[in-house]
């Protein structure tokens, strides 16, 4: 499948969302995208270099669940607008990300989006979210689920072509498929066949962290959406995403979210989140 292809495919999904669609590689950046330009609105806030910066961190983490997860995974950006992003994957190995944007869930997130661009950006940009599409929640879960199924068949036609990994981008591939196994860094040497110093320096290169802070991260992250969906109980969800037991795992939630897990469900669930 060529660029043009994808495009098309791309289009098609725009014409019944309405919401922006656009094809990233590896590193996050944008090949294609349909419209190809972003909102007035993104346009106005990606122009000023702090706060496009702050996007890109916010996509950049939204990619980093969504891998984590093997799947589809839904946020709001920092100005409250809805994005959902899929991994995309060739022969088995992680070619890219398909994502989906830019849209509103109601009137209220409008009026969000409004007042932090006006504080941040001035009246241009409190003028310019009223462009922002507004969906009503019921129907972005549907359009997700369908942009879930057009990144499932991009991924079965092999539609991005894969690179030669990284040692960093294998062994992220690598904590994501063991996370709830007990594993060492040198684990994850051996299983590459690399030395600990070269996969050190990869993944802080790559990903601007280390490789312990990254799994942790990706731990509490994978934590969250399983405290939120509320199927498992706190012991089941520690085993779930690697913690040695429930105690070391209530210790380091309370130390990344300021709140244990078991609060952290409570307030949930007084939010309206169904356990």
């Amino acid at each position: 499948m060529n660029k043009q292809e994808i495009i098309t495919v791309l289009s098609e999904l725009y014409k019944i969302s309405d919401f922006r669609i656009s094809l990233h590689g590896t590193d996050y950046t944008e090949i294609a995208a349909f419209p190809e330009e972003p909102l007035p609105f993104c346009r106005l806030v990606n122009g000023c270099d702090s706060e496009h910066a702050l996007c890109l961190e916010c996509d950049r983490h939204g990619c980093e669940v969504a891998v984590a997860k093997r799947g589809t995974y839904i946020y709001k950006c920092r100005y409250g607008l809805t994005e959902a992003i899929s991994p995309l994957y060739n022969f088995g190995t992680m070619t890219g990300f398909l994502m989906m944007g830019q849209i509103a869930d109601g009137e209220g997130a409008v009026d969000c989006a409004r007042e932090l661009a006006g504080r941040v950006l001035g009246d241009e940009a409190e003028a310019l979210a009223d462009s922002i599409p507004t969906v009503a929640p019921d129907m972005i879960e549907s359009y997700v689920r369908i942009m879930t199924i057009c990144a499932e068949y991009l991924t079965l036609s092999n539609a991005m072509p894969s690179a030669k990994p990284t040692v960093a981008e294998l062994a992220r591939q690598y904590i994501s498929e063991n996370l709830s196994k007990k594993f060492s860094i040198s684990d994850i040497c051996d299983k590459l066949g690399t030395s600990k110093s070269t996969l050190l320096t990869s993944f802080k290169k790559h990903f601007g962290t280390t490789v312990n802070a990254y799994i942790t991260e990706t731990r509490l992250d994978t934590s969250l959406k399983l405290l939120e969906e509320g199927a498992k109980t706190i012991n089941e969800i520690a085993t779930e995403v690697g913690f040695a037991d429930q105690s070391y795992f209530s210790k380091v939630f309370s130390q990344r979210y300021g709140m244990p897990p078991s609060e952290y469900r409570l307030r949930i669930k007084g939010d309206g989140i169904d356990e």
